[in-house]
């Protein structure tokens, strides 16, 4: 039975039940804020290790960056506050995605460079760390001195080989001998070793033989290719063509690929020009009264086996010859407004160094074409001539090459074209190149031989890779 206290009413009752409904509501509250706290806390501390990783990270790139400009590289850079690992690497191609771990050695002719940098917040958890990855721009360093460039022959204008002759000229990844503006005709017994390319002329080698590929936008009269043709046409039967082709045969047309052939590069007299791998410049002499190379005048230019640049060009309007065996003790320069070399020239090394030698006709009119000036004449080798194993040659003219009557060459041809090139010679390819020129794409890269340091160029793209 329910008893009733004196004193008490029924609204007592509902009095504490109200109190103990807003009791247990303010607790509520309370674990709620509580948890809300917590998690905002929790929250915070994670926003804050995901920023301090971050910035890590791209402290990673910028030191990487900052060391690139002053023309240090480093294969890992790394630093414990702000916490970065930064990794570099290289590439050779400006599209692909083939990357080399480290930096690019001396030579290397790297075109873009990759920081993947990883840094971590202060708490150095391994669920708090961001990767980066940001890709630059780069000119590699290119070291003093003359590089080589270029095929084995070039003729602007077309070039006939006669009776017995035998080119040995293979190269890698290029043709070797290539022809802009005219034709190529070999007969009787001669051999090419190597490829040819003419871009804009007939190759008629009816006697003789390409132990290559050959590309012709003409016709092409054979001979024997041993490896592929491509020519606008061939002057034989489908059995002979079957018989003379050692590969596949290309008709040519408009728009057919075919190995490009760089323009005509413009060479003045320019002496400021040439450097050595030392960093030294040439030195510059002049020639006897005479005009002729000799030891006398390699005496009197001599730089103590520093290379010599002799000027003939003011003195021997009518050019330079030579005399007997010429013996020269470091490389040589010479240039001149032609040169004729008759009955037995020998050039060789006066020791068993291997030493350069090029002979040059500048071009004066700059305008990507050979311009044989009045005063200017083509080069000539007759009755014996020899380059010494021990010494590679390079002629430049922009008049013609005529070589006849057993030579024996060494090294690089940069000509007009060739009106003659016979009977018993023969040509071993040996890369010289001319100072900050290109002869590969025609290009001039300025500065000369004095070399350039590697530099840093723009970012071109960055991106998190951390959830990669």
């Amino acid at each position: 039975m329910l008893v009733k206290r004196d004193g008490a009413s029924a609204e007592d009752g509902s009095a504490l039940m109200a109190v103990i409904g807003v009791m247990g509501v303010m607790i509520v509250i309370t674990l709620t804020l509580t948890a809300a706290t917590l998690n905002a806390l929790d929250f915070t501390e994670s926003t804050r290790a995901s920023v301090q990783s971050v910035a890590a990270a791209e402290s990673g790139v910028s030191a990487a960056r900052l060391s690139l400009t002053q023309g240090i590289c480093r294969a890992s850079y790394s630093r414990s506050s702000p916490q970065f690992t930064a990794e570099m690497a290289y590439s050779l191609s400006s599209t692909d995605n083939v990357w080399v771990a480290g930096c690019p050695a001396a030579g290397v002719a790297a075109v873009r460079l990759r920081v993947e940098s990883t840094g971590s917040s202060l708490t150095a958890s391994a669920s708090d760390k961001t990767r980066v990855e940001a890709i630059f721009e780069y000119e590699s360093a290119v070291p003093p001195g003359v590089q080589p460039s270029g095929a084995a022959m070039y003729l602007y204008g077309g070039v006939v080989f006669m009776n017995n002759a035998d080119l040995l000229v293979a190269e890698s990844g290029r043709a070797a001998i290539q022809v802009k503006n005219g034709n190529v005709s070999c007969s009787n017994n001669t051999v090419i070793e190597g490829d040819v390319v003419v871009s804009a002329g007939s190759l008629n080698i009816g006697g003789c033989s390409i132990e290559g590929n050959a590309w012709a936008t003409g016709a092409a009269t054979l001979g024997a290719v041993t490896g592929n043709l491509t020519a606008a046409s061939v002057n034989l039967t489908a059995a002979q063509q079957a018989s003379r082709i050692g590969g596949v045969y290309t008709r040519y047309t408009v728009g057919t690929p075919i190995p490009t052939v760089p323009p005509w590069v413009d060479l003045n007299y320019t002496p400021s020009d040439w450097i050595d791998a030392s960093g030294v410049p040439y030195k510059v002499a002049s020639i006897g009264a005479g005009c002729t190379i000799d030891a006398q005048t390699l005496s009197a230019a001599a730089n103590g086996g520093k290379p010599v640049i002799i000027n003939a060009l003011a003195a021997c309007s009518s050019g330079v010859t030579a005399v007997g065996t010429v013996k020269l003790s470091s490389d040589v320069v010479i240039f001149a407004n032609r040169f004729t070399f008759v009955n037995n020239v020998h050039f060789q090394s006066s020791s068993t160094s291997r030493h350069k030698v090029w002979f040059i006709t500048p071009d004066r009119v700059a305008d990507h074409l050979p311009t044989c000036g009045a005063s200017q004449g083509d080069f000539l080798m007759k009755n014996s001539f020899t380059v010494a194993p021990t010494l590679d040659a390079m002629t430049y003219t922009p008049c013609r090459f005529n070589a006849m009557n057993s030579f024996e060459w060494r090294g690089q041809l940069y000509a007009n074209g060739a009106n003659d090139f016979k009977n018993n010679t023969r040509f071993e390819s040996a890369p010289l190149g001319l100072p900050g020129i290109d002869l590969d794409t025609g290009t001039v890269t300025g500065n000369g031989s004095a070399g350039a340091v590697s530099r840093l160029g723009n970012m071109t793209s960055m991106r998190d890779l951390s959830d990669g």
